[in-house]
């Protein structure tokens, strides 16, 4: 087994853990859904993290070529992403309490102060992490873009409870992200 794939079975087991949470979360709201109360930013929020979390794992392939993580430094640079992934995931997904009613759109508003700085944190550790890559010097102006607009567009998601704000940053972050997911070439596959 090489380092890499050694590297790549941990990022692995960790993205696994958030996509359980999520799929998780999924099937406890479709299990209760008569009891679910307005469920459209939950529901938007975790596909847009479903589609980032696929987008952060398939990316993570291009650490194979000239990536050497020798410190224990270095693979917690690589593994810190992830873990906020799960973190995200964990936030994101709601407790259901059996027989009662729960509103999402009151839980939404709950842990949007958590979510989205959490968010910001993913994008600044997956910059960060880039930089461990050999061609980072002449890749950091596109690679640096979409991150930059998805985090530029959070900011009025931490001033303002406006439905019509959060409404509208999800649905430029949805068309972003899907129209990215369908135009991107997945770097280093």
């Amino acid at each position: 087994m090489s380092k890499f794939e050694f590297v790549m079975m941990f990022v692995s087991v960790v993205v696994a853990f958030s996509l359980a949470e999520l799929m998780m979360g999924w099937g406890r709201l479709i299990r209760s859904w008569h009891l679910v109360q307005r469920p459209l930013f939950v529901l938007g929020w975790s596909f847009w993290l479903l589609v980032v979390i696929t987008f952060h794992y398939l990316g993570f392939w291009e650490y194979q070529s000239g990536v050497d993580l020798r410190s224990v430094g270095q693979m917690l640079l690589g593994l810190s992403a992830p873990i906020v992934l799960v973190l995200l995931s964990f936030v994101l997904t709601p407790e259901l309490r059996e027989g009662q009613p729960t509103d999402l759109e009151e839980h939404y508003f709950r842990i949007k102060d958590w979510f989205f700085p959490l968010v910001l944190v993913f994008f600044l550790l997956s910059s960060l992490t880039d930089t461990l890559l050999p061609d980072f010097r002449d890749t950091w102006q596109t690679r640096i873009v979409g991150p930059a607009l998805l985090m530029v567009s959070f900011i009025p998601l931490f001033f303002t409870r406006r439905r019509a704000v959060h409404l509208a940053v999800l649905a430029f972050n949805l068309v972003l992200i899907v129209v990215s997911s369908y135009t991107l070439d997945v770097r280093g596959l």
